[in-house]
């Protein structure tokens, strides 16, 4: 499916926002809020935390999911909602060749260095607020 005009438009945002705050305000002053479609904000949002994690070196992405697999979430990260989705950290692990698997409850990711992670939080919803 070929994206929409103002999808394409907001993807062209995503890429040079320096935050998901900014990234909204951008797409405000357009219109694009309430022009984008909620599936497509959810997209977007998906699209921001696979930029945010491919871009976290390896000793950083281990504390990432070291951070979720200890139980934290949102509420306690020192990025609260501007954190790294647990999906898009175990996707990225995936990307990068560690080993992963995937189970009903979460997945397990064995970092290069250190042990074996049970993530258990990977459908939390990642909505940050508006």
């Amino acid at each position: 499916m070929t994206p929409t005009a103002e999808v394409t438009e907001a993807l062209t945002l995503l890429k040079g926002a320096g935050t998901w705050h900014e990234f909204r305000r951008s797409l405000e002053e357009r219109g694009l809020d309430k022009a984008l479609h909620p599936d497509d904000m959810l997209d977007l949002m998906a699209a921001w935390n696979t930029r945010r994690a491919t871009a976290l070196t390896e000793a950083a992405l281990t504390q990432e999911l070291e951070f979720w697999a200890g139980g934290g979430t949102f509420d306690q990260h020192l990025e609260g909602w501007q954190a790294v989705s647990p999906a898009a950290l175990v996707a990225e692990a995936e990307r990068r060749g560690w080993f992963t698997r995937r189970m009903a409850s979460g997945a397990v990711v064995n970092p290069p260095v250190g042990k074996p992670l049970m993530i258990r939080s990977l459908d939390v919803m990642v909505a940050p607020p508006t």
